[in-house]
């Protein structure tokens, strides 16, 4: 949404449309998990989660040939914080912050991003805004509909729908530090040695 607010001609929002498109084409061979958004009086956190083949379809770079790459997966989670103004009633403004990946399972990349490494949004709109003629920081409304205690449809500035169940009264973004840097590597041996080998079972 930030992204949208930045165009500002129709041509603008169709090139942004475009890439958009060609986005989630290139996230085609990977699974999209829970989409999560924790909401405060004064904040809002998005939770993205993804995962992505680890090993490629091998049969492209061997002369091995089969069907399919290895069953193992980089899993994590994209997290980017706003703050959240009310307009009124159904309306608010949103002012990104920062852009992290959490809970990565990657090793060695995970102890970096766990190390506070993060995108500053706002700082980096704020310095264009500073040095571009005619830039300005975005801060896209919202616009949300209640259905009920439980559901919620949000509009963008396209009047795009996203569709909200409620599932808790938490406040608090999704702890990731118990996610192991280890590719999934026991639980597939784990699983292979359940489902096949059944050693010491």
């Amino acid at each position: 949404m930030a992204g949208r607010a930045v165009c500002q001609t129709p041509e603008q929002a169709q090139q942004f449309d475009w890439f958009c498109t060609m986005h989630r084409r290139a996230l085609a061979t990977s699974q999209i998990g829970p989409v999560r958004q924790i909401i405060s009086s004064s904040k809002l956190v998005s939770e993205f989660e993804v995962q992505a083949g680890a090993v490629p379809f091998l049969s492209d770079l061997t002369p091995f040939k089969y069907s399919g790459g290895l069953p193992l997966t980089i899993d994590g989670a994209i997290v980017s914080t706003a703050d959240l103004t009310t307009l009124n009633a159904t309306a608010y403004e949103l002012y990104m912050g920062t852009v992290q990946i959490k809970g990565s399972n990657l090793p060695g990349v995970r102890q970096i991003l766990d190390g506070g490494l993060e995108l500053q949004s706002r700082m980096l709109g704020d310095f264009l805004e500073s040095n571009i003629d005619g830039y300005s920081n975005p801060r896209p409304v919202v616009r949300t509909t209640y259905l009920s205690n439980q559901f919620r449809i949000s509009r963008d500035m396209d009047d795009n729908i996203f569709v909200y169940l409620k599932t808790s009264d938490s406040t608090q973004p999704t702890d990731y530090s118990d996610i192991e840097s280890d590719l999934g590597i026991p639980g597939l041996l784990k699983g292979f040695n359940e489902a096949v080998t059944r050693f010491g079972l």
